[in-house]
């Protein structure tokens, strides 16, 4: 009897390392995966589309920010173009040749291709919104493909370029775009959880088109208790799944639910893209990642369309139509294209007639009445702790549907969308060039205020060319790795 205890003990005791051991770990640390970071580190990989984001038939050469990051980039930078199942690819892959004998420092190509399972015409050229990128303390390649209503989905082929790398379909409404990360934090847009859609069993919500946003709409104030207890439901869930061991920050929250209590929050919004709820309709238009300052406080660059509302004020009419006619000649210059015929500035300008609409005359107005949202978002920040630095912006005031033009559209001078490097002593920001020198100058100011070197990047006005308030940018258009990778031999087989 005596013994048979012992032998007890010794298992209850062999149980319980065990469990201290193996189990508990997994309780404590999670997964261990998180969203890789968009500003701390060395850039060691570039992910590009090839893919066609026309509008009204219009687009650009993207082989000219392609080619513009290749020459600016340091040179051991990796870049992974992903092309169109057609002959498109094959017209990217010519005028990039220049580049093929380039290479890295383990012997494989700098300029690598990828082809995915859809056409040019109907593939998403924003790299940052169909997925994002988590790793763990094993620098595992993690792709969780977000869906986002774009083609191919899920991207599944990235396991043909790098080694120990794999991809998860998801459905993570808003894209990348809306999320920002460090090595410590997360900065999720409220749009993202607003345009979750709710499950049918929600008592009075049986329509499965139906989100958080439109449940929100129908809560009386008695309600609105229960309501946050949900929608933190939805975020606890996805700050799990994206970075478990990062703080999440999400900007208007607070706001958000304050407006709501008391009945002020318009619920106008037929499709959850741009509810009020946050300052603009991606966190990456209006919210850019800094270093951590001396003080120990991260650096935010914040949109600020009052100051860019400044600078237009002090134009007179003539300089400003002056930049207005300077834009066909450099859209012609970057490539822009009607169906895929490149066409001249003359045509441009006929066809668009900035001048004659006075399309910073409308971004004025429009950067006006965006101006006291943007400046709160930005003290918001500022009393989380954060020290936020206002770089301009002129958000384009020129939209579709007002009897101006068919299928107008004007431009978004947008500097916040932008590719930024910091490891050691090196700070980067890989920044658009507009042509339009009073903001391009601003712009470049603003971040060399907090010691960064601004290299500007042609080809991204065509980006900003939208018949919305805000056009794309750079961090739009990449999507990036900042720890060295295992490339894949070219000639090895997937890995599974």
């Amino acid at each position: 009897m005596n013994k048979l205890f012992k032998t007890r003990n010794v298992y209850i005791i062999m149980t319980f390392l065990l469990f201290v051991f193996f189990v508990l770990p997994a309780f404590s640390l999670g997964s261990g995966e998180n969203l890789v970071s968009n500003v701390d580190g060395k850039i060691h990989v570039i992910i590009l589309h090839n893919g066609n984001g026309s509008s009204e038939g219009f687009w650009f050469d993207q082989t000219v920010v392609f080619r513009e990051l290749l020459e600016k980039m340091d040179k051991e930078v990796g870049f992974v173009i992903l092309l169109g199942d057609d002959t498109n690819g094959d017209s990217v892959k010519e005028i990039l040749k220049p580049y093929d004998t380039q290479k890295l420092p383990d012997g494989t190509a700098r300029v690598k291709y990828l082809t995915v399972d859809t056409k040019t015409s109907t593939f998403y050229p924003w790299a940052r919104d169909p997925y994002v990128i988590l790793t763990n303390k094993d620098h595992r390649l993690i792709f969780l493909d977000n869906g986002y209503g774009t083609l191919p989905f899920p991207v599944v082929k990235f396991n043909e370029i790098f080694e120990n790398a794999e991809t998860r379909a998801s459905t993570l409404h808003r894209g990348g775009g809306n999320i920002r990360s460090t090595d410590n934090e997360i900065f999720i847009g409220m749009d993202t959880f607003l345009g979750i859609r709710i499950h049918p069993r929600y008592r009075g919500h049986y329509d499965p088109g139906e989100t958080i946003y439109s449940m929100a709409r129908d809560i009386k104030k008695e309600g609105i208790p229960l309501f946050k207890q949900k929608f933190q439901a939805y975020v606890d869930f996805v700050h799990n799944v994206l970075a478990p061991d990062k703080k999440m920050i999400i900007p208007g929250l607070e706001t958000f639910f304050a407006k709501m209590a008391k009945g002020e929050f318009k619920f106008d919004k037929k499709v959850v893209r741009d509810t009020g709820a946050q300052a603009a309709y991606h966190t990456d238009v209006y919210l850019g990642l800094g270093h951590v300052d001396e003080n120990g406080k991260r650096i935010l660059f914040a949109a600020d369309t009052r100051s860019a509302a400044e600078i237009v004020s002090k134009m007179s009419p003539e300089e400003r139509r002056n930049v207005e006619r300077n834009i066909p000649g450099l859209l012609e210059s970057e490539g822009f294209t009607a169906s895929g015929v490149p066409i001249a500035a003359q045509q441009i300008a006929q066809r668009f007639q900035w001048e004659k609409f006075k399309l910073l005359d409308l971004g004025l107005e429009q950067a006006n009445k965006m101006a006291d949202m943007l400046d709160e978002a930005a003290r918001e920040l500022e009393q989380a702790g954060y020290h936020v630095v206002r770089v301009p912006y002129l958000p384009n005031g020129l939209f579709d549907g007002e009897n101006r033009n068919d299928g107008v559209q004007g431009i978004s001078y947008n500097y916040s969308n932008v590719l930024v490097e910091v490891y050691g002593d090196v700070k980067k920001v890989y920044c658009p060039g507009m042509g339009f020198k009073q903001l391009d100058e601003a712009a470049a100011a603003a971040y060399a205020s907090v010691g960064f070197k601004v290299i500007f990047i042609k080809g991204l006005l065509t980006n900003a060319l939208t018949p919305e308030e805000a056009g794309a940018g750079l961090d739009c258009l990449t999507s990036e790795i900042r720890f060295p990778v295992r490339w894949k031999k070219s000639g090895s087989s997937p890995t599974f």
